[in-house]
């Protein structure tokens, strides 16, 4: 196995579970805990994770932006796929659709694929880059690109979403508060997400159940501006009254 893909492994492992030993490591993979340690240093110079004693965790937030993108990647992957799912059969032949840089959204677009002559229009650069979106027409919005995050901001990316008119967007949030509505992580974000939902005829917020009940640095927009909440699991019942109150479709699987 090369060392690139022991480190993708690891950095999954690390996702679902939150943390690793290098022992543990070491027998998984049959290499020496001297060559898991190199792995875990060249993944925590890149911003992944934080080595510990004896092994690693996720790295801690340490601005106000975002992680990087291949740890946001890897974490509640399987969550995220379930209801990529979901929200993938929401799209309809012909459809133009929107779709954010966050790595929920993204994995709605290996999902795709029984829809035909769809427009996607997007902030991210994932989406812009990936072979799954080579059977769409794909437009990116332009603007200033943020490394960490792999997307496409500024305002020139903003002007950009109004000038469109689509059918529905996908987008995702760091937080979901009932007192502040769908909430993120920074004002960048949070004013990109309120273009695509004004420039969106169906607005659909993907949120797995970790993101409820959460707070973020800035509120986006309030529950009732959102038409359909995907999540992964049946959500806790002050929730579904607070969608059934703003008039907010939810869909989980059953």
């Amino acid at each position: 196995m090369l060392a690139v893909e022991r480190q993708k492994l690891i950095m999954e492992s690390i996702g679902r579970d939150r943390s690793v030993l290098v022992s543990d490591l070491s027998t998984r993979y049959g290499v020496s805990e001297e060559t898991i340690r190199r792995d875990l240093l060249k993944l925590e110079k890149s911003g992944q994770i934080s080595r510990t004693y004896g092994g690693a965790v996720l790295a801690a937030k340490d601005d106000p932006e975002d992680l990087p993108y291949p740890t946001r990647q890897i974490t509640n992957i399987a969550e995220k796929r379930t209801l990529a799912a979901v929200a993938a059969s929401l799209v309809s032949e012909g459809d133009a659709v929107m779709i954010d840089s966050s790595s929920t959204s993204f994995e709605v677009l290996p999902q795709m694929s029984q829809a035909r002559d769809v427009t996607i229009i997007t902030n991210s650069v994932r989406i812009l880059a990936s072979t799954a979106s080579a059977p769409h027409t794909v437009i990116s919005v332009g603007g200033e690109l943020r490394h960490r995050s792999l997307t496409l901001a500024s305002q020139i990316a903003i002007d950009n979403i109004q000038r469109f008119a689509a059918d529905i967007c996908f987008i995702s949030c760091k937080a979901l508060s009932l007192e502040k509505g769908v909430m993120d992580a920074s004002l960048a974000d949070a004013e990109l997400k309120r273009a695509f939902i004004m420039a969106s005829r169906r607005v659909c917020l993907l949120a797995d159940h970790s993101k409820f009940d959460q707070t973020g640095l800035i509120a986006v927009c309030d529950l009732s501006q959102v038409d359909t909440l995907i999540t992964d699991r049946t959500p806790p019942k002050e929730w579904r009254e607070a969608a059934e109150a703003a008039g907010v479709e939810l869909l989980f699987p059953q």
